[in-house]
């Protein structure tokens, strides 16, 4: 996906506790998560390497815990991923539609 939905009203409800840091983590993760439509790679350091804050590992692991779920695949979000689905039942459909 390189278009995603953001509920301003949500996101600052959920995160007006974060740091600026982990505010800029959160919203990293999420534009990786959304871009790769997939759970993010399993280990930390390699996620905030992937995300360019490996200077910043400590928040990137408190988002990480707080906003997504450790999985066997990776660290999953059920949102982004209830999201992702919609995106390609839409995608699928105007497949269907422009045959």
């Amino acid at each position: 996906m390189h278009y995603y939905q953001f509920h301003i009203g949500d996101y600052k409800s959920h995160t007006h506790h974060l740091s600026l840091m982990e505010d800029l983590a959160y919203r990293r993760l999420l534009d990786e998560y959304y871009l790769h439509e997939k759970s993010l790679l399993c280990g930390v350091e390699t996620v905030a390497r992937q995300i360019g804050m490996r200077d910043h590992a400590a928040e990137v692991r408190f988002v990480l815990e707080s906003f997504f779920q450790l999985t066997d695949e990776g660290w999953t979000n059920s949102r982004a991923d209830a999201e992702i689905a919609k995106y390609r039942e839409f995608a699928v459909a105007g497949k269907r539609g422009a045959i």
